[in-house]
């Protein structure tokens, strides 16, 4: 896995092919689809929309939507995450890398309903908007909201961060703790503090992930949304962790009564009840963690949805663990050319980088000489229905640039193999990056 790794880094740049076509100023980005609960749909560009399910890939131009029951998320490569709440219409108008990696700019348009997004760190230069009918938020900081009704009246709330909403009559900057609106009419309103709204189903979502940040480390977060649940109910969710520090689970919902358990992989159970249960297992076992949610009283005829947030400790170093089930990798940059190094490919003066932290994929960077030809390039790894998508956003040969889709063809004749579809022998659950060392963890198929 290490050595194949390493490999698509050093086709990256096409190998002395190529090297009188233009390159592109932008790389496409594209994200993937999660649907939490039926039903969802995707229309691509002006095609009829077909029923969406979990893994499809969302590209600029496509659609979503949710029905009433329906709840989605979309997750761009560097881990930006836009949840669609029940009864939300959005298009994925563009997003791009820049040749090193970054996400560059993301635009969506939301018809109606309501969408939570979170941001993940933007470069200098980086943009993302939102726009509505009446307005567009532009997007400075992390956490926010945006809700339009049936009207077209527009609502921002911003968790963290700092989101300008603005259109042709003026503009407003919403700060952590406020929210604004942009009316049909075109007015917008003053910033103020954050509103009670009973309806609003991101609240115990936001609650349960802050519950589990703290004290773990980024990109170890996996959340999970459950499906309405009854009085008397049950459901049942599983996260890998290879073991060593701490894991941490908290169980947000919108009132009522619900209770939290925990199974360990050394056969502890643990359980909580109260508004926003939390469960933290200290010098954890390595193995799958089985998380279930019960639900206890006052549900209602309709039900309620749990969500779930799951976070752990890791160490952020080299690592090669597989334990009951578990399994967990950690790449160096070093790591990565040593086994370069030790494959026997005919590379010199090999020179590599990791980002340093990311919550979500890890952008590598690499240069060196291959059989005389000097080389760079850049590429994007991310985690995909459980395998690794390789998304090159950069290659030169000689100076000259060569894009990225081509970059593309090249790695898959070089490796016999879809770059987007990378099998490493297990199931990944996540891939981020910790102090420039790139983390892998799933599970045993």
């Amino acid at each position: 896995m290490l050595i194949a790794v390493a490999l698509l880094i050093l086709i990256i740049a096409g190998v002395v092919v190529w090297l009188n076509v233009a390159a592109q100023a932008a790389v496409d980005a594209s994200a993937m689809l999660t649907v939490y609960q039926p039903s969802a749909t995707i229309a691509h560009g002006s095609s009829a929309a077909s029923t969406a399910t979990t893994g499809a890939v969302v590209r600029a131009g496509d659609t979503l939507a949710t029905d009433a029951k329906g709840l989605a998320g979309i997750t761009l490569p560097d881990g930006t995450l836009t949840r669609l709440a029940k009864g939300t219409t959005v298009t994925l108008d563009s997003a791009h890398f820049t040749k090193s990696g970054n996400l560059h700019d993301v635009s969506l348009t939301q018809q109606v309903g309501r969408i939570f997004t979170n941001v993940q760190h933007l470069v200098s230069g980086a943009s993302f908007d939102v726009h509505g009918k009446a307005a567009t938020a532009s997007v400075r900081g992390t956490k926010f909201e945006v809700l339009i009704d049936a009207k077209g009246n527009m609502t921002v709330k911003v968790f963290a961060g700092t989101v300008i909403l603005h259109n042709s009559s003026g503009s407003v900057t919403i700060n952590a703790g406020q929210q604004a609106t942009a009316n049909a009419d075109g007015t917008i309103s003053a910033a103020g503090p954050i509103q009670p709204d009973p309806n609003d189903p991101f609240g115990p979502s936001l609650d349960a992930s802050n519950a589990v940040s703290a004290g773990t480390t980024p990109g170890t977060e996996q959340d999970f949304i459950g499906a309405s649940l009854h009085n008397g109910e049950h459901q049942v969710f599983t996260y890998s962790y290879a073991g060593g520090n701490l894991v941490r689970a908290a169980l947000g919902y919108p009132g009522s009564s619900m209770k939290l358990t925990v199974k360990t992989p050394d056969n502890q159970k643990l359980e909580k009840t109260g508004k926003l249960p939390v469960i933290e297992i200290k010098n954890a076992a390595a193995g799958i963690y089985t998380i279930q949610v019960d639900g206890v009283s006052g549900l209602g005829t309709n039900g309620e949805e749990p969500f779930v947030a799951v976070a752990s400790l890791e160490s952020c170093g080299s690592a090669d663990i597989e334990q009951n089930g578990a399994v967990h990798r950690g790449y160096s940059a070093q790591d990565l050319i040593a086994a370069v190094q030790q494959s026997g490919v005919s590379v010199s003066n090999l020179k590599l980088t990791i980002s340093e932290n990311s919550a979500a994929g890890a952008i590598i960077t690499a240069s060196g000489t291959y059989d005389g030809a000097g080389w760079s390039g850049s590429v994007v790894l991310v985690a995909h229905n459980g395998v690794f998508d390789i998304m090159p956003t950069s290659g030169t040969v000689f100076g000259m640039n060569v894009p990225a889709q081509q970059v593309v063809q090249q790695i898959a004749a070089a490796i016999g193999q879809d770059p987007s579809n990378v099998n490493p022998g297990f199931t990944i659950d996540r891939l981020f990056t910790c102090n420039s060392v790139m983390m892998v963890d799933g599970r045993a198929v």
